[in-house]
């Protein structure tokens, strides 16, 4: 197969997400940043971007049951030298528990409405605090995650501003490295953790790096289906993540013109 660079100057891209970031808050007048922190390296990245950027900003950890990454959460605060008066915990356990059981005196809900329903709880919570703190809320949405759907529309995709919007997983991660986010953070697999043991190498069927270089060919550089099997990537993987990206595009916004 044809070797597809997806190399990322970490230093030029940190430089022009950070003067983004201050572009942004200036023009607005907000006065800080509201990121939902999970313990992945999603959050991670974001959280090391708006502290390069000298943007103020609330580490807002939101955590269910037992799902919560409690522990990394709190190796990243300590990487980042958070003031305890920046860090937020607000435990959505009972309200997502009522919720569910509100709605399934009508109808029966599976794992997947119940993990929708956690995180637009996590929205709710991100824009009030927003709105009483003069804040943006942070998004944490990759380009990898858009283009497969893999988020929940008005939960975790819900956002005011997103320095990681234009950047592949694989390439946060190497972002990720770069800003020195705690190795605990970099090496787990990734998990929006919607439920126990979930997985998106599990959910997706594939990896990011195994994705991600037919995405850019894909999406990016508009090739076609055959003209991508021709670059010499194996046809079930091709199939599987174009399916995935048809499967999904309800989730980005569509337009009559």
């Amino acid at each position: 197969m044809k070797k597809i660079s997806l190399n990322l100057n970490n230093k030029k891209a940190t430089e022009k997400i950070c003067n983004f970031l201050k572009k942004e808050f200036k023009q607005r007048k907000k006065s800080c940043g509201i990121l939902g922190v999970s313990g992945g390296v999603d959050s991670a990245t974001a959280a090391f971007l708006l502290k390069k950027a000298e943007i103020d900003f609330y580490a807002v950890f939101l955590p269910y049951g037992k799902l919560a990454k409690k522990d990394k959460v709190k190796k990243l605060v300590q990487a980042l030298n958070l003031p305890s008066n920046r860090f937020i915990e607000i435990d959505i356990t009972k309200i997502v528990d009522e919720e569910i059981k509100t709605i399934q005196k009508t109808v029966q809900l599976d794992k997947i409405d119940k993990g929708n329903i956690m995180a637009r709880t996590r929205m709710i919570i991100l824009y009030a605090l927003a709105r009483k703190l003069n804040g943006l809320v942070i998004g944490t949405e990759n380009l990898s995650e858009y283009w497969l759907g893999y988020f929940t529309r008005w939960g975790d995709q819900a956002s005011d501003i997103n320095p990681l919007a234009r950047v592949w997983k694989s390439q946060v991660q190497e972002l990720a490295k770069y800003l020195s986010a705690p190795a605990e953070i970099l090496n787990q697999k990734p998990s929006a953790e919607l439920w126990p043991g979930q997985t998106d190498e599990k959910e997706l069927g594939f990896k990011y790096q195994e994705a991600d270089p037919l995405l850019e060919l894909f999406c990016n550089k508009k090739y076609s289906k055959n003209k991508i099997i021709k670059y010499g990537f194996n046809s079930s993987l091709v199939d599987l993540v174009l399916k995935r990206i048809k499967a999904t595009e309800y989730k980005r916004e569509q337009t009559p013109l």
